[in-house]
């Protein structure tokens, strides 16, 4: 059996977060390690815990979520990034992904395709909210849903 998923919830919002905690929560395979309410304290929580996925709101305080991608990766490039955002289109998924996040749901999206996308970028697989998005362009290729 799989060790389960040690996902690090980084979202401005208490709300969301505790949300995201109890859909998170049923499902049998992730292990939620931590929160962060900012991007510098994601950055700090995500070096110290050593997640295998980060969920991470772009708008965040301090620290962009899109920086605080950047610097994640930097650091560790065995740590995966699944952006969740209220925004959507390629114009914001193209510079998630090239800034090194495996993936983007949309927070618009039902909470219980979640645990699909963070398995999938888990995996090491690129995971795009179904959406308007069509093909997103990433370095080195292109990504589709």
């Amino acid at each position: 059996m799989n060790r389960k998923c040690r996902v690090l919830i980084c979202d401005d919002h208490a709300e969301f977060r505790d949300l995201l905690k109890a859909v998170l929560t049923d499902d049998q395979q992730i292990e939620i390690i931590g929160e962060a309410s900012n991007g510098k304290e994601a950055v700090y929580k995500a070096l110290r815990l050593r997640p295998d996925v980060v969920l991470m709101d772009l708008s965040m305080p301090e620290v962009t979520g899109l920086e605080a991608t950047r610097r994640i990766r930097r650091a560790s490039k065995r740590i995966k990034i699944l952006i969740v955002s209220a925004f959507d289109g390629e114009e914001v998924a193209s510079p998630c992904l090239h800034a090194g996040a495996s993936g983007f749901f949309q927070k618009c999206r039902p909470l219980a395709e979640l645990s699909q996308a963070i398995e999938t970028v888990r995996r090491g697989e690129s995971y795009l909210s179904p959406s308007g998005f069509g093909k997103v362009s990433r370095a080195g290729g292109t990504t589709s849903y």
